[in-house]
């Protein structure tokens, strides 16, 4: 089991008060966004106040939308990212805003962000590929994954100066995490997840955050999100290093970086493109973030470098790898194995076999570094030479089958003599075994055996891969669904149903504020004689041309819906009698200036406007709309195209046609 956080030792480092933390708008985001009543209405309200926040919301909510009308609207762009999104990203922005410099002599705070925007590019990139995450959220935790780095570098600048500089002179296997948990009690990985955890990050993504830096530790599903969504930080963080390393490095990370893909289900070219999608969106963000100008390398030249580029050493199989294999063997598809020797003859006899097989092979020359090759080339078939140290190997297959991706491994032991060293290592979790020398005949029976268990395990893996895509794709016609029952479709106005919820919503906030409630209802006049003379294409022509004109003229903070036919409903909150009125005029007078084309006739449109506010007559938001549907009737009775907001007594019962249909 995953050896929980030290919550004791988070809370002793944060009552230092020097953890990194949001400031101004993105703090104030953060309470409110905690009330699980809070309307859309307010929260767009508190981010107009920063205009650079702003920006790149709308941005964010382009990007990710994948839609083809461009959000324009604060308004719009917190319906499409979705609130939790919205305080994730308030969160990484003003992080991004506040800690760009800092004493920490040994960490590199402008290349820190430019990593962590562009792991938040890539994860949003990658979310079409997966299907497990909305892009907008993985955007979020791709630019907040690293953030325990900065913190250890914020409370601690002179002795994680110190820290950085002895990992980079470390012996291979002493890696940094290692030295943080010696020297503050706490990885930065742990305490990265602490934080996210306290600013009330999901579990499913402050999990992944976690272990992305060290897998083989994590306790994850298969086939569950939090596996997911770690391989996607495994492959953003590797994406982010080719981005900012040296051309000869990069190189050596572009093969490893297309192995990740492809567990993804990334074929080389989709991830090209991927990268090439992702180096233009980082051009943009890093004008709009005023990070430095890191010009990114030309992913297609990169592309073509194969898994040699890994550092481990590909042994060819029989013909080649791009070769057919003998005309007597099947050739099996993407089957790794890695051969863990000192011996070069049994390494040779084993390779060929297994290339005869039609496996690609890898060979690591000993136990130093081949943990690191695991998760590199993550093989589906291990063969561990026996002779050295039993006892370490028994650790080091241990440490594997913790793992979740490691209990897929068939691991396979080769022995030097028949004696019982064996055992151990059996029982902490080989599969099999042989002893050497092996004869052509019996080795080729034993492969083929680990060979059948492997393509079994990918056989239900791929099942596994088609119920997960097939219960994402569900869930993204669901959301689709539940966002068409909301929309009207002539429109693309949100639908009386819509209207309702947040009808009750806004009802809600103006109790517990104490602030005033609006709102209008408008109609459009004599739409059934422009159904009945020029035919329902014209009045389609003509509500859509009303409804995209209200839209705009409207304050970012009124919420228009479409409820019948020619009838609209605008909820306006925080706002006074006078301000609606001002509001509904507004909008009849530039309703009144548009025209509708049709042959050789032009129609002049106009429309009635009901305005009511809230007072303590009304028992619910059904009475507020009721008192603007009457004044809206009063408007019509009394020419059209005006606004009307005071209705005699006796009027205030002759019609409640909205809300009988909507209310009751």
């Amino acid at each position: 089991m995953p050896t929980p956080i030290d919550l004791n030792r988070f809370a002793q480092i944060k009552a230092t008060g020097h953890l990194p933390s949001p400031r101004g708008v993105a703090l104030a985001i953060m309470r409110i966004t905690h009330d699980e009543t809070v309307s859309t209405a307010e929260l767009a309200r508190t981010i107009k106040v920063d205009p650079a926040f702003v920006g790149r919301l709308i941005k964010a909510a382009n990007s990710a939308a994948f839609r083809q009308r461009a959000i324009v609207s604060v308004q719009e762009a917190l319906m499409v990212v979705g609130i939790p999104t919205v305080r994730a990203m308030a969160l990484g922005f003003s992080l991004l805003s506040n800690y760009r410099k800092g004493a920490c002599p040994g960490f590199d705070y402008m290349r820190f962000w430019s990593s962590s925007v562009i792991m938040a590019l890539t994860m949003q990139t990658l979310s079409p590929r997966t299907r497990v995450v909305a892009a907008d959220e993985l955007f979020s935790v791709g630019l907040l994954a690293r953030i325990g780095e900065l913190a250890l570098a914020t409370v601690y600048p002179a002795r994680y100066g110190q820290l950085l500089a002895e990992a980079a002179a470390a012996k291979p296997g002493r890696d940094l995490l290692e030295l943080e948990q010696q020297a503050f009690a706490m990885t930065h990985s742990d305490l990265g997840t602490a934080m996210l955890m306290d600013w009330g990050i999901p579990p499913v993504f402050t999990e992944p955050v976690r272990y992305f830096e060290r897998p083989l530790e994590a306790f994850f599903a298969t086939d569950g999100r939090e596996m997911v969504i770690m391989q996607c930080l495994i492959l953003a963080k590797c994406v982010a290093d080719i981005c900012l390393s040296k051309s000869d490095e990069q190189r050596l990370l572009i093969g490893k970086a297309i192995r990740l893909a492809a567990h993804l289900g990334c074929t080389r070219e989709a991830f090209i493109d991927d990268c090439n999608e992702i180096a233009r969106q980082w051009f943009e963000w890093s004008k709009l973030l005023q990070l430095s100008a890191v010009e990114l390398p030309a992913f297609d030249s990169l592309g073509g470098v194969g898994a040699e580029a890994s550092g481990a050493k590909v042994l060819p199989k029989k013909g080649g790898f791009d070769d057919e294999a003998p005309p007597h063997v099947e050739a099996v598809p993407d089957v790794r194995a890695l051969l863990v020797s000192s011996d070069a003859v049994t390494c040779g006899q084993l390779s060929k076999t297994l290339g005869e097989l039609g496996i690609k092979v890898f060979e690591c020359p000993g136990l130093d570094g081949f943990m690191e090759h695991i998760l590199d080339i993550q093989p589906q078939m291990l063969v561990l030479d026996m002779e050295g140290d039993e006892a370490r190997i028994s650790r080091l297959i241990r440490t594997i089958r913790a793992s979740r991706f490691g209990r897929g491994i068939f691991i396979l032991l080769l022995l030097p003599t028949r004696d019982e060293r064996h055992l151990a290592a059996i029982e902490a979790g080989a599969d099999d075994f042989f002893t050497k020398p092996t004869g052509t005949r019996m080795l080729r029976a034993r492969l083929n055996t680990a060979l059948r268990v492997v393509l079994l395990q990918q056989d239900l893996e791929h099942e596994r891969e088609e119920l997960r895509h097939f219960a994402a794709e569900l869930a993204i016609s669901n959301r689709s669904l539940q966002e068409a029952a909301l929309t009207d479709s002539l429109t693309g106005l949100p639908n009386r149903r819509y209207a309702i919820e947040r009808m009750q919503q806004e009802w809600a906030a103006s109790d517990r504020s104490a602030r005033s409630l609006a709102c209008m209802v408008v109609d459009l006049d004599s739409f059934k004689q422009i159904n009945d003379v020029y035919g329902h294409d014209v009045g389609d022509m003509a509500l859509r041309l009303a409804s995209e004109t209200m839209r705009r003229m409207l304050r970012g903070q009124d919420v228009i819906c479409r409820t019948g036919g020619d009838e609209f409903l605008v909820i306006c909150p925080e706002t006074s009698q006078e301000e609606a009125i001002a509001c509904g005029d507004r909008l009849r007078k530039e309703i009144e200036n548009l025209t509708v084309t049709n042959e050789d006739k032009v129609l002049r449109l106009s429309i009635s406007v009901g305005v009511a506010v809230r007072d303590e007559t009304m028992a619910s938001g059904s009475d507020l709309i009721k008192k603007a549907d009457c004044a809206t009737l009063c408007a019509k009775r009394q020419g059209r195209n005006q606004v009307v907001s005071k209705l005699d007594t006796e009027d205030d019962d002759s019609v409640d046609s909205f809300t009988r249909t909507y209310f009751t």
